[in-house]
């Protein structure tokens, strides 16, 4: 994915070189212990999102290429998004025996999500809202780089 270098400022970036979707194991991983200061219902929420994107990425484009973050605490949210140079277009379907279901999971838990197509492919990203949930965001600081 092409960025503009200040872009990234506030942006954690794992590169994903695997195309074999077990490779996953390892991107969660990354997020999960990214994330750890967050509250349990926030990881939960944020580590499924990483889970479904890394998924359709794998299924639908060959593998991701990047997986980024962005905590942020003023609003409360954590922001995933899995970079993958696929052409497709993600969108909500009804779903079936042949899937589905992944993103309609994480547009009931999202705030927001969405696609931004690039030269070398595609970002899909999804927000979850920390605020007003009853769990404490963490304080700038407390979250891991």
């Amino acid at each position: 994915m092409t960025w503009v270098r200040d872009d990234r400022a506030d942006w954690q970036i794992l590169d994903v070189t695997g195309r074999d979707p077990a490779d996953s194991t390892s991107a969660r991983h990354w997020v999960q212990d990214r994330i750890a200061a967050f509250g349990e219902e926030h990881r939960i929420d944020a580590l499924l999102v990483a889970g479904e994107l890394l998924e359709n990425a794998y299924q639908h484009a060959g593998g991701p290429a990047q997986v980024r973050l962005r905590l942020r605490h003023a609003p409360c949210e954590i922001t995933v998004a899995v970079a993958d140079t696929g052409s497709g277009v993600p969108r909500l379907r009804i779903p079936d025996d042949g899937g589905g279901r992944g993103l309609v999971l994480v547009d009931r838990i999202c705030s927001s999500w969405g696609v931004s197509h690039h030269d070398d492919g595609k970002l899909v990203w999804a927000r979850v809202g920390c605020e007003g949930t009853g769990f404490p965001c963490p304080a700038p600081g407390d979250g891991r780089s």
